[in-house]
């Protein structure tokens, strides 16, 4: 019997020579006896549409986006996920009949791994930092969940507010700035979106904003983890990366292309290990 051809996969974006979703997909395959093919492409908004387009005729029927591509790549889709629609940005791309169709896996992903981690959303108070095209991608799945409030706190509080008014239909979601703080009584669950940890930036968080029993999750993970965890250690707060969270959505964008979700841990185990 011929054997199953591989599938041919892609990670595109500006820089991607680092990304860890070639080894991801290709463990994904193995686990489920799927052969892999996953190149990581470099492009910026400019080259996109070509080499898109070139490896499309070549085989490709499915890709993912990385910054600083998740906004810019709606424009190529020519259809694309209610999800990602409302959040403005796709990490994930599926060939169809005339185009590709584009999906956003960054807020199921974030959500499978707070499960996995134990960390509790539906009643809680969250408190989210940044309010970018990262958060964008995540509030609709944390809303979802019914958290008793999300707020939103930006050093530039009018963007906040924007994001805020954009998802107000989807439960009570707050904006304020990140100098002043939030209100009201303190918060379970602190979410960190920023790329402050790239540069070494400190960010003036306050412990009093969050319960004594509060965690924290970083969107971040390896060396741009370090300065948040350093003060969530110096401050008593239990602190998690987001490595689970990019294996999470990972594994969401193997389903789309396949139909087969992979299971989490044993690649989020292996790569742990590498980072």
């Amino acid at each position: 019997m011929k054997p199953a051809a591989a599938i041919k996969l892609a990670v595109f974006g500006q820089p991607v020579a680092h990304s860890l979703s070639p080894r991801i997909h290709r463990m994904f395959g193995e686990q489920l006896g799927i052969e892999v093919d996953y190149q990581a492409i470099e492009a910026g908004t400019e080259e996109l549409a070509d080499r898109l387009s070139a490896f499309r005729e070549a085989g490709g029927s499915g890709a993912n986006l990385t910054v600083p591509l998740k906004e810019f790549g709606l424009r190529l889709c020519t259809s694309i996920d209610p999800v990602a629609r409302r959040a403005r940005a796709v990490n994930t791309l599926k060939a169809v009949e005339g185009g590709w169709r584009g999906f956003n896996t960054d807020g199921g992903g974030l959500v499978l791994d707070l499960e996995r981690l134990g960390l509790e959303v539906a009643g809680r108070r969250v408190l989210i930092i940044g309010a970018g095209g990262a958060v964008a991608g995540i509030l609709e799945a944390l809303l979802d969940r019914e958290p008793e409030t999300v707020c939103l706190l930006n050093r530039t509080p009018e963007r906040a507010r924007r994001l805020a008014d954009k998802f107000a239909h989807k439960g009570c979601i707050e904006a304020a700035s990140l100098t002043d703080g939030p209100e009201g009584p303190p918060h379970d669950l602190l979410i960190q979106s920023t790329s402050a940890g790239h540069s070494g930036q400190d960010l003036p968080l306050e412990r009093h904003w969050l319960a004594g029993s509060a965690r924290a999750y970083d969107l971040n993970y390896g060396q741009a983890h370090s300065a948040f965890v350093n003060w969530c250690h110096d401050h008593d707060l239990p602190a998690h990366d987001g490595l689970g969270m990019l294996v999470g959505q990972a594994a969401l964008a193997f389903e789309i292309w396949t139909g087969k979700r992979p299971d989490i841990q044993p690649v989020l185990t292996s790569i742990r290990g590498v980072v």
